[in-house]
């Protein structure tokens, strides 16, 4: 099945996803010039001088501990804000020293080097010595905040729980925060019992964030269309703005992993883009440790296949195929060759295989997915990551981003070999809407154990892949 729109009806996917490559553009920066913040990231490493003073030495487990400490609480504290206090919750620091504690004492055992007794010492007193270092950091912070220069705050809603927010922030200092507007498209109150101007409507949000110099936005409900303000509120975190969402129906109770409250009325606080959070710069060395392991692994299977496609279909071995990755760069993505030769047009709009151009070899390793083999290249190249949304021809980009809303925001990160919608069943012939959705999801939730536990499901899923020539619900020739 080929399908065909005409040119002028569908725009070029560089021009779809202008809105997305720009907004992901700006790099996203952490106020690590915050003293308060700089307190709290340097106090694990305190942990050394002071166990070097009482004990005489600097033991190699202490060390390992520190330094574990202070990666995990920095790599928390950066992409987790608080509106009361920035300080970490007794939880975290808990779960942190923990982890700490056990990576330290497993380099200890496996070395051999370090003392028991004085790590586990020391990791009993760091707990009170951390809670109280980040009290005291707490209160300077507090009394700070009341004496400089508050932070600029927009507020988006006219309703109720808008002039809740705008009160409470004129009478409560210790936030830190100055209300100077609110933005809705239909304002329930006039300026005067909102407590603010009411600046412009939704659409003027990013626009009056960079006039206003706002650094805090606070979503606390609005008249205007829901599904338009997603794509604003991406826009303006990934230009660096901290906002905060009141969620529905609070009222029956709320708690989440980046909550907080503003006198009692909880609020969410929208994640920054995975790729301005610290574990980030990691997953590019992910996936070139983990891409080059398995090549060397699979090259027997890789030279096998390449033989088998070269006697049964003779050459090109790879196929080539223009694809759309993050910002809507294109790609050459690669394949083994499992149909016989067409022409480009029919390779480029045809969405359902050709089951008569298809030899019994291509369905074999189109069933075992073992024609994706040749994609752990792109990974090594910087065309793709191990895990992702799965890349798209530009053509269907241009019809799927004017069909589905949501489409073209699953090109703000890198594309795929596997993806959070693949390992749920959605490849091939399955629904676009719901693989966008699926994809939408991975990227707001991104971290690195996230890819491991996909990359673990998908091995589990090719080992139960058995038989042969077709792929259950996969009819899509180039998926």
């Amino acid at each position: 099945m080929t399908l065909e729109v005409e040119p002028r009806v569908y725009r070029r996917a560089s021009q779809l996803l202008d809105a997305v490559s720009s907004s992901t553009g700006s790099r996203f920066h952490w106020n690590v010039k915050d003293p308060f913040v700089l307190g709290e990231l340097v106090t694990p490493l305190l942990i050394l001088p002071g166990s070097a003073l009482v004990t005489g030495s600097l033991d190699p487990g202490v060390v390992v501990f520190s330094l574990a400490l202070f990666a995990l609480l920095a790599s928390w504290r950066l992409t987790h804000q608080r509106l009361v206090s920035g300080i970490a919750a007794t939880g975290s620091v808990l779960r942190r020293v923990s982890l700490s504690y056990a990576i330290a004492s497993a380099v200890s055992v496996a070395t051999g080097a370090g003392s028991m007794s004085t790590l586990l010492s020391v990791t009993v007193t760091a707990v009170p010595f951390l809670m109280s270092a980040h009290a005291l950091l707490r209160v300077g912070e507090r009394a700070a905040r009341r004496r400089h220069s508050k932070r600029k705050t927009l507020v988006v809603g006219g309703g109720e729980i808008a002039r809740r927010v705008i009160s409470v922030l004129a009478a409560h200092s210790e936030y830190g925060l100055e209300v100077v507007g609110a933005v809705d498209d239909d304002a329930r109150f006039i300026p005067a019992e909102l407590g603010t101007k009411v600046l412009g409507g939704l659409s003027d949000l990013p626009k009056l964030v960079r006039a206003t110099e706002a650094k805090v936005v606070i979503v606390a409900y609005s008249a205007g269309d829901q599904k338009a303000m997603v794509g604003t509120l991406r826009e303006i975190v990934a230009k660096g703005a901290s906002v905060w969402i009141v969620p529905r129906l609070f009222e029956l109770g709320w708690r989440g992993l980046n909550g907080d409250h503003i006198w009692g009325l909880p609020v969410m606080h929208l994640r920054s883009p995975a790729q301005y959070r610290p574990q980030w710069a990691l997953k590019r060395l992910f996936d070139v440790v983990l891409t080059a392991t398995g090549v060397l692994i699979l090259s027997p299977l890789l030279f096998l296949i390449t033989a088998a496609v070269y006697f049964d279909l003779g050459r090109p071995i790879l196929h080539r195929q223009r694809r759309v990755t993050r910002g809507g760069i294109q790609f050459e993505m690669l394949k083994f060759r499992t149909m016989r030769v067409t022409d480009h047009k029919v390779e480029t709009t045809e969405w359902a295989a050709d089951r008569e151009r298809m030899s019994r070899l291509g369905c074999f390793l189109r069933a075992t997915c073992l024609d994706e083999l040749p994609q752990l290249f792109n990974v090594l190249r910087g065309d793709m990551s191990l895990v992702g949304p799965r890349p798209e021809r530009p053509h269907f980009v241009n019809v799927f981003s004017d069909l589905y809303r949501e489409y073209d925001a699953r090109h703000r990160l890198p594309a795929g070999l596997t993806g959070w919608a693949q390992i749920h069943g959605l490849r091939g012939d399955t629904s676009i809407e719901e693989r966008a959705a699926f994809d939408n999801f991975y990227i707001e939730n991104w971290s690195l154990s996230k890819d491991m536990r996909i990359i673990m499901r998908t091995l589990l899923v090719l080992a139960k892949r058995t038989g042969t020539p077709s792929r259950q619900n996969d009819h899509n020739a180039y998926h």
